[in-house]
């Protein structure tokens, strides 16, 4: 026997290859008809079919319908379909909204873009309106999305004209006339009447960006024009000119400290455009992903971007927003792409490969995702998948299978309620406590009391005897969809619906009047996804209702603090025992009296009541709840979740007495206990692959550069990557830092690898972590530069054979911070280290008069090098006078080699 989706896709199937070709195809009322299925449910499988492909759908009034098999069969034979689908394909064309292409459209950028699509079509000719924010979080972007939504619309038909007052700022007259347009004579050099700005607007959009900047004279003339749309221009005092140039302004001036208030008065549209720190994880991805994309375009090479890349790029709180991201990003793929020249291999984007200064005091965050991976033929990359949003739709998944089973021999109907109320509790310990939050809270504070109001109401109808009813859960549950849906299709959704609405009517029907009052408050993007995890919510609630003899209400000062602690009961309890009542911290106790009324009329007021408050006069309390509750009130202060548990675990016997509640009083007092942490002694674990001798030669170079002040342990690579935090070396010393040749993983502990060791950009910042409080800045300088002359020494000291290693080591050294200071060049580590050697090397065979090395075109070197050879010459005069040598100019050429191959002198001589 068919189902009746299977029905309908039959029915449509038949109709589709019987239609005529005037027709334009098959109505769901014709199908319901036939096959006598309710209209709605018809609709939803059809528009099923259509979300999947399997079928085509008109947007006429009634909405037709033809299976895509039988159409893509014989297009030619369907002429006025035909006709219809072009012209809704050119409709649709003409329609695309420009804002569809802005990341973040429809999540933080959602009020931006409804402010100014209403700026745009105020009648009769716009708003003019000013974008505020901070440099790079794209306000020129807006604008010109604004003027291409005007120009679909058909509000505009003219040029979009830029103006970025900040170039002007010094020259008001210049920033004038390039405004307002100037006549013959009107200034020294104006040989001719020039139209401005404003005329070259004229039926378009004029953007002046860094407004702020503007003189107030012109500030002036603009609210005149804005004011009579009519203006004059520089030395016109007769003519006035018309213009219909419609007005964006810019700035990144929050305090107005540079605008005239009458000038300010005239926009009436203020519209205040968000940082990249506060755009949301998933527009934060986005936004790099695609960054990323538009140099895989360029380089013609797909991109494999890191985990930990995105984490830092996303968690950054970068001073330029976006145009400082898209800096990063391109200075990036340029470091990547020089470490990765194979063309035919996906460029691997490592942390190694992000910008010095981008690095300078960033910590590793936690990773969690995957890499991103970019293909350069792709045209844009519309959503970057991430762990929250592939966690809703596994609940929903789960959600849905469990419900296809239910009645079946293998689910019996209270299997089902057990499964279900699993996953609710999954779906609930999920938002509480894994989902960061991307919204403010006074958007779930504001959708928690609709939801409570939609409850209240609904009391009735559906037979819910709780008041809130978890509505702080719920409200997490639906924003926690509302920031991770997307517009995919989820398999068997509407089917699973449909068999939801048959089996458990009520309440899906209570489902459905939910996500329709909360689709006032909210954008939804799919609404039956909110109806499947609404009402997995309502009937595990609902189904874990025991039949009680107490009313149980906790009543707390501070936001969801009651509501948290009720929840938290509930769940351990497995039932539904408390409801949790929220006051403002300054709510008097006519007002707790006012919430708990609302309460009492969804209860039974004949039975036991019990309040649990933090705080405040019981006497008061019960006096002013006497009159309007006809049961027995009992009352206690100083709530907790652990009072809570132990109250409610009676509650649910129905063995709760006064008796009892007096014992429980008792019981119930605050226990303390210090714990003071045995203190162990903060250490640098060195360690070697080679073996334990290099550790310990590690060792030495680390406590002579660090005075001694940090102690150093050794230890064996393999015994340490073997056991990990397990090793019996962390239980006996606090290891804030693991020095080596080769990186254990040893999860928790930071790792510095020698070349890093002797990195300042690297190395002066892990040690900063570890040790906040033992070194400055200065101290870290020292510590580098002494680690550098210890490498350096005995690499030295192994390879002269006359000169001492100390002594000359010491000279070099100076002469190099001389070099430096010459130049004015910084020079790296490694290319200290690498002068370091040859000229300890180079005194030597001076000293030892072995020939001099030959250098290439030395005479051309010595004729276009002048002041680099003095400054050199200068810088080696003590070593000269030392060992009573002349170092040649053929040498001062290497030496020259060795710096330009690392340092940029081109400009020097």
């Amino acid at each position: 026997m068919l189902t009746n989706r299977e029905r309908v896709i039959q029915l449509l199937l038949t109709t589709s290859q019987d239609l005529a070709p005037n027709t334009l195809g098959v109505s769901a009322q014709f199908i319901s008809k036939k096959l006598a299925i309710q209209r709605s449910t018809v609709s939803l499988y059809l528009n099923e079919l259509v979300r999947n492909g399997e079928a085509l759908k008109t947007s006429t009034r009634p909405v037709y319908f033809i299976a895509q098999s039988v159409y893509e069969a014989n297009p030619q034979r369907f002429i006025h379909l035909n006709e219809h689908l072009e012209q809704q394909k050119t409709a649709q064309t003409a329609k695309v909204d420009p804002f569809k292409q802005l990341i973040g459209a429809e999540s933080s950028l959602k009020n931006v873009v409804n402010q100014i699509k209403s700026a745009v079509i105020y009648p009769p000719n716009g708003m003019s309106c000013l974008l505020v924010g901070d440099s790079g979080v794209g306000k020129s972007y807006l604008a010109q999305l604004a003027y291409e939504f005007a120009k679909r619309e058909g509000f505009v038909t003219g040029k979009f004209t830029v103006l970025n007052c900040a170039e002007y700022a010094d020259n008001p007259e210049l920033l004038s006339s390039i405004l307002f347009g100037h006549v013959k004579g009107a200034f020294t050099g104006a040989e001719a009447t020039r139209e401005g700005l404003l005329a070259t607007a004229k039926d378009g959009y004029l953007f002046l960006d860094e407004v702020h900047r503007l003189a107030p004279e012109s500030q002036e003339k603009l609210f005149q024009y804005m004011d009579k749309g009519t203006y004059r221009p520089v030395g016109e005092t007769k003519a006035v000119y018309e213009s219909n140039a419609r007005l964006i302004f810019a700035t990144t001036e929050k305090q107005n400290i540079d605008f005239l208030q009458t000038f300010l008065r005239r926009i009436p549209m203020v519209i205040q455009i968000p940082s990249f720190h506060h755009r949301t994880k998933q527009e934060k991805l986005d936004l790099i992903a695609n960054l990323f994309l538009n140099e895989a375009h360029v380089m013609h090479r797909n991109i494999k971007i890191s985990a930990a890349v995105a984490a830092l790029l996303v968690n950054a709180e970068l001073p330029g927003n976006v145009g400082k991201l898209q800096s990063i990003v391109k200075l990036t793929c340029a470091e990547s792409l020089l470490k990765q020249r194979d063309t035919t291999t996906s460029l691997l984007i490592k942390v190694a490969d992000l910008p010095l200064d981008f690095m300078t005091n960033k910590s590793q965050p936690s990773v969690t995702g995957n890499p991103i991976l970019i293909n350069y033929h792709d045209s844009e990359i519309k959503e970057v998948a991430i762990k929250e949003r592939t966690k809703l739709f596994e609940f929903a998944t789960e959600i849905i299978e469990i419900t296809q089973q239910v009645g079946s021999d293998d689910v019996s109907r209270q299997q089902y309620f057990e499964v279900t109320a699993r996953i609710a509790n999954k779906i609930a310990d999920f938002v509480s406590f894994d989902l960061r939050r991307h919204r403010d809270g006074s958007i779930l504070e504001f959708l928690e009391t609709t939801i409570k109001g939609i409850l209240g109401n609904f009391y009735l109808d559906f037979g819910i005897n709780r008041f809130n009813s978890n509505s702080h859960l719920l409200a997490l549950i639906v924003l926690f969809l509302n920031d991770f849906e997307d517009d995919r299709q989820v398999a068997d959704l509407t089917t699973t619906l449909v068999q939801l609405q048959q089996q458990f009517g009520r309440r899906y029907n209570l489902s459905t009047q939910l996500v329709q009052a909360i689709a006032v408050q909210l954008n939804l993007q799919n609404p039956e996804l909110y109806t499947l995890f609404i009402f997995n919510f309502i009937f595990a609630q609902q189904e874990q209702l025991i039949p009680i003899k107490t009313n149980a209400v906790i009543v707390t000062h501070g936001y969801s603090t009651a509501s948290s602690i009720a929840t938290t009961v509930n769940r351990l309890l497995n039932g539904s025992v408390y409801e949790g009542v929220d006051m403002p911290l300054d709510a008097s106790i006519s007002e707790v009296v006012s919430e708990l009324k609302r309460y009492f009329r969804t209860i039974n007021t004949e039975s036991d009541l019990l309040l649990l408050v933090d705080m405040g006069s019981l006497t008061q309390l019960a006096a002013m709840l006497e009159p309007h509750y006809d049961g027995k009130i009992a009352m206690m202060t100083n709530v907790s979740t652990a009072m809570a548990l132990v109250i409610g675990q009676d509650i649910l016997k129905n063995q709760l007495t006064t008796d009892r509640l007096k014992k429980i009083a008792v019981q119930q007092q605050p226990q303390t206990k210090v714990v003071i942490p045995v203190q162990k002694a903060k250490v640098i674990l060195t360690t070697c692959i080679t073996g334990i001798g290099a550790a310990k030669y590690l060792q030495r170079i680390v406590t002579d550069s660090t005075n001694g002040s940090i102690k150093i342990v050794t230890k064996d690579f393999y015994q340490l990557k073997q056991n990990g935090l397990q090793d019996p070396i962390f239980d006996q010393y606090n290891v804030k830092l693991i020095i080596g040749t080769d990186d254990p993983n040893v999860k928790e502990i930071p790792y510095l690898s020698v070349e890093e060791l002797i990195n300042p950009e690297v190395g002066n910042r892990i040690f900063l972590n570890a040790f906040p409080d033992m070194f400055s800045q200065q101290q870290l300088t020292k510590m580098n530069q002494a680690m550098v002359r210890a490498f350096t020494l005995d690499n030295i000291a192994a390879n002269l054979a006359v000169l001492d290693p100390q002594i000359t080591v010491g000279q070099v050294e100076q002469t190099v911070l001389i070099l430096e200071r010459s130049l004015g060049r910084k020079m790296d580590v490694y290319l200290r280290i690498s002068l370091y050697m040859h000229l300890c090397f180079m005194v030597e065979r001076i000293v030892q008069r072995e020939p001099n090395l030959d250098y290439h075109q030395v005479q051309q070197f010595q004729k276009t090098h002048q002041h680099f050879i003095q400054i050199t010459t200068d810088a080696l005069s003590d070593i000269q006078h030392y060992y009573k040598i002349t170092i040649p100019v053929s040498e001062i050429g290497f030496i020259y080699d060795i710096l330009n191959s690392r340092l940029d002198l081109a400009n020097l001589d």
